[in-house]
């Protein structure tokens, strides 16, 4: 037996050179220098102080992306200064077009004809341009406003779609014409303004718009000539047309406001109010510098529009009824004329229906779900008179449909997408939120948030749905019924 250094337990010699042995001894000396480390570590040791590598990456990688967020905010906030000063002097921007006066058999034709309009369709299957005959005639302008006309209608439903089309223009590094122009210039107009487009049209103003808050704005274009009526007698009309929800002004669609904060029980949606009112504003301005000291007794008015485009012509067109009644009317109450499309609902008050608004008529599709929003039962309406097209179900529809879906092809080169039978989809979801979201304010709580989702994914195409949303369907459904065949009530 020989006795360790350390005076401890004897260990066998025999032992001590078995590869056994010579096992367990590396084992636990690996084992005390683990230990060992540990120790000096927890200690503080020399360990400690070599870096980490793992550590010192993520700490890198987080202060890289810190610097990013801080360089990218800033960048970004000095891009939107740059582009609202610009926008500010006019700079950058395309600039509006001038009106094409030398197209052939266009510029200043009057009295009554017919004109090829351009515009665009998201279904058309190549590209989207297409085109469709229209009908116009200056005698419309000289008839009793509340008597509804299918013909301006119509022609009016055309002109909705290409305020739609315009922003292609203004896209940089865009080769699309000029539509709203060439289709006012087609029309006999000379004095034309596409300015409100300049920056509205690019997806970084729509950035910019979304950052500032400034997306309660609509894309909207003017143009007036002056017309003479059977009776020899003139009038300067000014039409204006209005761009349908593009880019962030999506989110002003739901801005429908609090009438508390303007210390009203009720209030139209602000969201269309406020481009409504940039309209009126910029329709005085412009009537005011042409009238000079004529006054406005011999000027007509025609709103027109799409969607969100129809919800502010609506407004507009009502704000200038109510004119019409004070000391600067825009225009005398028998000379404003309106003809809205797919119109959501723009109002909670209550006297849509006073006869003071009787000119002003919205026309929609049972099967689109735009129109029934917001819902009726928060206490949204449309000022004027509601017209319903054909609708699924009806009597004498599935031969109206197929007449529909032919002119459809025919405009747009393509077969209609939109499935009638959609009207029982739309009915049932919006009966489902109307009694899970009873309110307004009840938007706001997280559990009727979820029900809102639930209902809105549960069983319901809303890709599909939006296709009866289509300004294309509108314009079909227009140019093969007659005024007989809407409906006042859905």
């Amino acid at each position: 037996m020989t006795m360790t250094r350390d005076g401890n337990l004897p260990v066998e010699d025999d032992a001590m050179d078995s590869p056994a042995g010579e096992a367990n001894f590396d084992m636990a000396g690996s084992e005390v220098g683990a230990a060992s480390a540990e120790a000096r570590h927890d200690a503080g040791g020399g360990d400690s102080r070599r870096p980490r590598k793992g550590h010192r990456k993520l700490k890198i990688v987080l202060l890289t992306v810190l610097v990013a967020v801080v360089l990218g905010g800033a960048i970004l906030a000095i891009a939107v200064h740059r582009r609202i000063e610009e926008e500010r002097a006019g700079t950058i921007a395309m600039s509006a077009p001038s009106a094409p006066h030398e197209l052939e058999d266009s510029t200043g034709r009057s009295g009554a004809f017919t004109a090829r309009v351009d515009f665009t369709s998201m279904a058309a299957t190549e590209g989207q341009h297409v085109s469709t005959e229209i009908s116009w005639d200056d005698a419309w302008f000289f008839q009793d406003p509340t008597v509804y006309n299918h013909d301006l209608a119509t022609t009016c439903s055309v002109l909705s779609a290409v305020a739609n089309a315009e922003s292609s223009y203004y896209q940089a590094g865009s080769d699309a014409p000029a539509y709203m122009e060439n289709a006012f210039a087609q029309l006999g107009f000379d004095d034309i303004s596409t300015a409100s487009y300049q920056y509205r049209s690019e997806i970084f103003d729509e950035v910019v718009d979304f950052i500032t808050g400034t997306d309660d704005v609509v894309a909207y274009s003017i143009a007036s000539k002056r017309i003479a009526g059977p009776d020899g007698s003139e009038k300067t009309l000014y039409v204006v047309s209005v761009r349908g929800s593009y880019g962030a002004e999506w989110l002003s669609d739901f801005n429908m406001g609090d009438a508390a904060d303007y210390e009203m029980d009720a209030i139209d949606h602000q969201g269309f109010m406020e481009a409504a009112n940039e309209i009126v504003e910029q329709l005085a301005d412009r009537i005011t510098e042409d009238a000079q000291d004529r006054g406005t007794d011999d000027v007509a008015l025609l709103f027109c529009g799409h969607s969100r485009g129809a919800a502010t012509a609506n407004l507009a067109a009502s704000y200038a009824d109510d004119m019409t009644e004070g000391l600067r009317p825009l225009a005398p109450p028998g000379s404003i004329y309106c003809y809205t499309f797919a119109t959501p609902g723009v109002t909670e008050f209550t006297n849509v229906t006073d006869p003071i608004y009787d000119n002003i008529f919205n026309i929609m599709n049972p099967s689109d779900m735009v129109p029934r929003m917001p819902l009726a039962s928060w206490g949204y309406s449309r000022y004027g008179n509601d017209l319903w097209l054909p609708g699924y179900g009806d009597d004498g529809f599935d031969e109206m449909y197929e007449e529909m879906a032919v002119a459809f092809e025919e405009n747009v080169g393509a077969p209609c997408p939109y499935a009638p039978e959609d009207r029982e989809s739309v009915d049932r979801l919006i009966d489902d939120l109307s009694r899970e979201v009873p309110t307004e304010d009840d938007l706001v709580s997280v559990g009727t948030f979820a029900t809102l989702v639930h209902d809105l994914t549960s069983g319901v195409d809303l890709m599909q749905i939006l296709y009866g949303h289509y300004p294309g369907v509108y314009i079909a459904w227009m140019q093969t019924i007659d005024g007989g065949d809407l409906r006042q009530t859905q």
